[in-house]
């Protein structure tokens, strides 16, 4: 686990964040059984022909929002490539913002072009119109460095949190696939932050192998919080040796999965631990299991955030990034 060091300067590339204020929604509605959603965000999903809400491969589309984001760019572009899929954020007419979802090797292979030496994003299969700004960040983002602009992904977090929840003052949680962070925002900017990076103990991963070992679907697991069962292994490898254990002693396996649950919640709290304040916007795909939600909720003295579209969060900061106006040149 690693820490980042009071009031980050340039060398970790986190700065304060140069949007205008953004004012905090009045009201909150409930979601993930209690825990609020920004009002602002609010649902307004659009449905490509068809119905089915997905395409090319397993993608996701959908409309994140009706207002514009701040942009001084026509075409700013986010991507954040995470461990088990890319995702996307893109505007969309008529001055909304879209996402797309894919899978990370599917995306490598088929929407990644090496020309001259040169890694190009093939926008025509993507069916999108080539960016006139591009920010990335995420897993590979130092290879990916000489190809695309590319930013930190405790900034991309940090822009994404901050401009979904109008907040200057927060704990943010993201809990992705393979890793955790923590960032301890104050006056509107990085105070701090520390990062479990070195095991992928307690994230998403070990959350689809222990359902997947349960034989539940993921909505179903995620929905598993009462009367759990002491899990110890958080190992996203080893985990199921206790689980075994567990089911040849007669454990049903929804307080089973409770447990897992309930393990991830702890393994944060004891990040969290570090900082005090009353709100933790919570991101990452972690942040759509309701059970480690309504722990978190339960177990920690603050309200939690969570907005609709958690995953999307670094690729929101990485167009928020993009769109900003350029620097001026030097005299």
């Amino acid at each position: 686990m690693s820490s980042g060091l009071k009031n980050l300067g340039g060398a970790r590339g986190v700065q304060p964040l140069p949007l205008p204020p953004i004012p905090l929604p009045q009201t909150l509605t409930s979601s993930c059984r209690g825990a609020p959603v920004c009002a602002p965000w609010a649902d307004t999903r659009v449905r490509p022909s068809g119905g089915s809400g997905t395409a090319l491969g397993g993608e996701s589309r959908d409309r994140l929002r009706k207002s514009p984001l701040p942009s001084h760019q026509p075409l700013a572009y986010g991507l954040d490539f995470g461990s088990r899929y890319v995702k996307l954020v893109y505007p969309r007419a008529p001055g909304g913002y879209g996402r797309r979802r894919l899978d990370s090797v599917g995306f490598y292979r088929d929407y990644l072009d090496r020309v001259e030496g040169r890694l190009l994003v093939a926008w025509d299969r993507l069916e999108l119109p080539p960016p006139t700004a591009l920010v990335a960040t995420g897993y590979g983002k130092h290879l990916l460095k000489a190809h695309f602009p590319t930013i930190t992904e405790i900034r991309a977090h940090f822009l994404g949190a901050r401009f979904q929840t109008g907040l200057d003052h927060f704990i943010l949680l993201e809990m992705g696939g393979q890793d955790t962070k923590v960032l301890y925002i104050r006056e509107g900017r990085v105070f701090d932050f520390l990062t479990n990076d070195r095991c992928a103990a307690g994230t998403g991963r070990y959350l689809e192998n222990m359902a997947r070992f349960l034989k539940m679907p993921l909505p179903e697991f995620s929905g598993c919080w009462q009367d759990p069962v002491d899990i110890s292994q958080t190992c996203a490898i080893f985990g199921e040796t206790e689980l075994v254990g567990h089911l040849l002693e007669g454990v049903e396996p929804a307080r089973i999965a409770a447990g897992v649950n309930a393990s991830v919640a702890r393994r944060a709290l004891a990040m969290l631990g570090r900082y005090r304040c009353s709100t933790l916007v919570f991101v990452g795909g972690v942040a759509k299991n309701r059970a480690v939600v309504r722990l978190l909720e339960s177990w920690g003295d603050f309200q939690v955030v969570v907005p609709p579209y958690p995953q999307f969060n670094g690729a929101l900061g990485c167009a928020l990034e993009a769109a900003r106006p350029p620097a001026p040149a030097a005299p």
